[in-house]
């Protein structure tokens, strides 16, 4: 179940400023997020943690500050006040939604575990200016089946469109750019739409701990097809990408398996 609730919107007001795809400085991108509940004097109260799989769910969830108090206040981050990556822990099951905030400041959002499984949710949002991407698991319980993954891939077809990773060498430790490729069926390229204030939306997850990389995505020409963005990996081993692109308006969801070098 690859999906984006791309168009639910908060029922209030947003609070704050409008901040730009790729809003802050590299510095406070630096080091991989949502390996814990608290991070930036910030931590994640979920309702429920446990959840049968294949039935839909009202998860709900807080984000308290330092003092305990609710966090109301928010800021857009990619032309949302919030982001909830879900995916399963074998790095499968890919799923990219937005809450719905309330006076409160609980955020609401339909959930579905498709499988059996224990899932990583992580919760992406800008607070005073901080980025900070928190997260929780979330235990779907049954037998779970499990699917090898390749160590590497370099195309991917979603959807009546192919997608290629053009980024042959793939440094870990420095920041290095990340290009995509998005061709029609018949093999021409496809014209992208704007997707979430740009032309694409990656998320980069490192295998094993699921660390949750930081990406910024670079300007590039919607007619050539091509998204590219700015990626640091931290160490060396196996990364999950998942990008999400609207060629010729329609979204789709393609993941690709990377290996990071050697420093």
């Amino acid at each position: 179940m690859d999906n984006d609730n791309h168009d639910s919107e908060s029922t209030v007001t947003r609070h704050g400023h409008d901040a730009p795809h790729g809003y802050t400085d590299a510095g406070s991108h630096a080091h991989p997020g949502g390996l814990t509940v608290a991070a930036d004097q910030l931590q994640l109260e979920a309702s429920e943690t446990r959840l049968e799989p294949g039935k839909t769910h009202e998860w709900t969830y807080q984000i308290h500050d330092e003092n305990g108090g609710v966090v109301t206040e928010f800021e857009d981050t990619h032309d949302q006040l919030a982001h909830l990556i879900l995916v399963r822990r074998d790095l499968t099951r890919f799923q990219h939604l937005h809450p719905t905030l309330a006076d409160d400041g609980t955020w609401s959002v339909e959930l579905v575990l498709p499988d059996p499984g224990v899932y990583r949710a992580f919760v992406d949002v800008l607070v005073d200016g901080q980025p900070t991407t928190l997260g929780v698991d979330i235990l779907s319980s049954g037998p779970a089946q499990y699917v090898e993954r390749p160590q590497t891939t370099r195309e991917a077809a979603v959807q009546g469109y192919s997608v290629e990773l053009s980024s042959d060498q793939i440094p870990a430790g420095e920041t290095v750019d990340i290009e995509f490729e998005v061709h029609q069926g018949g093999g021409g390229v496809a014209h992208l739409n704007p997707y979430l204030g740009a032309l694409g939306h990656l998320v980069a997850l490192r295998d094993g701990d699921l660390a949750y990389l930081h990406v910024h995505p670079e300007e590039t020409n919607p007619e050539d097809g091509i998204v590219r963005f700015a990626v640091r990996f931290p160490t060396t081993g196996g990364y999950r990408l998942f990008l999400q692109a609207k060629p010729d308006g329609e979204l789709i969801t393609a993941s690709f398996d990377v290996q990071a070098g050697e420093r």
